[in-house]
């Protein structure tokens, strides 16, 4: 079978990309992006790699990266996944802060508008059917694979509880208390205390889901409570910035467990 390649002559790879021909030929002087050769006509011609090579540098444009910066980061490692990787994870830790900015907002907001009155103890109520079957949607449309037979099995779990739910709820009320606390004091992470109440949640997850919590599951929670807005709110409301503080401990609890 003959490998197919692709050639783009300038105009074209500045259609495609929505670039002007003139910022081509800017990125091509400063050596930002070289052609993959130049025609005899003189034209500039670009291959798949330079096509990749220009998307990663608007990527990083959108961001507000200048060129010397955009050229330090590609000349830093020739492997893409790697930078790309790493702008990933940037842009994610941007999306849970603007995620924690929102939040806050809207408690402030709502406590301008009068209706931020809400007992602290209803968030410890077992949410309405209708939340949860949204939750449950989410979690298997997000984490997928046997994710509703977890879901199901779970829900088994809760019903053998001694004081079901509301009992699992009052738990997670203390823990979460002390958690807060230890915040607010502005105790590390990776503190004895804060691996004791973790411990403590660790164990009340695996009641909850009737089977063991093991590091990777403390690490997925801290993912979740990161990635659903409900659950970035809902910490905020307990603590302001508690909706990052707490992942971060989880997170370094699981590593501690780990050894």
């Amino acid at each position: 079978m003959t490998k197919r390649i692709t050639e783009y002559a300038i105009g074209d790879l500045a259609r495609a990309s929505g670039v002007t021909v003139r910022t081509l030929r800017h990125y091509d002087e400063i050596g930002l992006l070289k052609p993959s050769h130049v025609a005899l006509n003189g034209y500039r011609v670009y291959g798949e790699a330079e096509a990749l090579r220009l998307q990663e540098i608007l990527f990083y444009r959108s961001v507000g990266m200048g060129l010397a910066e955009i050229a330090e980061t590609l000349d830093g490692t020739e492997n893409p996944v790697e930078r790309l990787s790493a702008h990933r994870q940037a842009l994610a830790g941007e999306m849970v802060a603007a995620a924690e900015r929102l939040a806050l907002l809207d408690r402030t907001i709502a406590h301008l508008k009068g209706e931020a009155d809400m007992a602290l103890e209803e968030l410890y109520k077992p949410f309405p059917p209708e939340k949860q079957a949204e939750y449950e949607a989410w979690l298997i449309d997000t984490y997928g694979g046997d994710m509703a037979a977890r879901i199901a099995e779970s829900k088994e779990a809760v019903e053998k509880l001694p004081d079901g739910m509301e009992g699992a709820m009052a738990d997670l009320k203390e823990i979460e208390a002390g958690l807060v606390a230890l915040q607010a004091e502005g105790v590390e992470a990776t503190s004895d205390a804060t691996h004791d109440l973790l411990e403590r949640h660790r164990a009340l997850m695996a009641r909850l889901w009737g089977r063991d919590c093991p590091p990777d599951g403390v690490e997925g929670l801290a993912d979740m409570y990161q990635a659903h807005p409900d659950f970035v709110a809902r910490y905020e409301r307990l603590a302001p910035r508690f909706s990052q503080w707490l992942p971060d401990a989880m997170r370094a609890h699981a590593k501690r467990l780990r050894g």
